[in-house]
């Protein structure tokens, strides 16, 4: 009976060390961390962006101005650029969900992780390389969306393009947890 007691004890701290490490191996990471260098540089050198209206501006359709911050912009805009140290590491990332597929209950089962709110909807997206498309969600309501979420799991240098947006990064959910400061 002892000896019986004593292998279960032991089989439970094996396996509650093995969870500490599993747990450790995720990296807590920030939205610029998935940006190489030289688009974050050319980002931060960029100048304050200026809401005169009665001038033409660089995100107009039909601007024909010759302001060179107007090509920085679109470069930085559209850089699917990706570090690839992050390919197939375990994350842990703060965001808010873009809804992309739900199931029958109506439960998010993928979606677009981005670092603000609005972004993709109300906004023009943020570059490739600023979303992450996540799949495997699970018990996520529609109606959470507001509110910015904590996203562990497998993040990949997958591609992903849809109708919104295009992601440059993909995560395979583990765990999906409201945010919490």
């Amino acid at each position: 009976m002892l000896n019986k007691l004593s292998v279960t004890l032991s089989m439970l701290l094996v396996a509650s060390f093995s969870m500490l490490l599993n747990a450790s191996e995720v990296k807590t990471i920030e939205w610029t961390d998935l940006m190489p260098a030289e688009d974050l540089a050319a980002l931060q050198a960029m100048p304050e962006v200026q809401h005169d209206y009665s001038q033409p501006s660089p995100f107009d359709d039909n601007y024909n101005g010759d302001d060179p911050a107007a090509g920085q912009w679109e470069q930085i805009l559209q850089s699917a650029k990706v570090k690839e140290e992050f390919n197939n590491t375990k994350v842990r990332i703060p965001g808010f969900i873009v809804p992309l597929e739900f199931d029958d209950e109506q439960n998010v089962t993928s979606f677009f992780l981005v670092p603000y709110f609005g972004a993709c909807i109300h906004v023009p997206p943020p570059p490739p390389n600023q979303i992450i498309f996540v799949s495997g969600a699970k018990n996520l309501k529609a109606d959470m969306i507001y509110s910015p979420f904590w996203i562990s799991g497998t993040i990949t240098t997958q591609p992903m393009s849809h109708d919104l947006a295009n992601a440059a990064y993909s995560l395979k959910a583990d765990l999906v947890e409201e945010y919490t400061y």
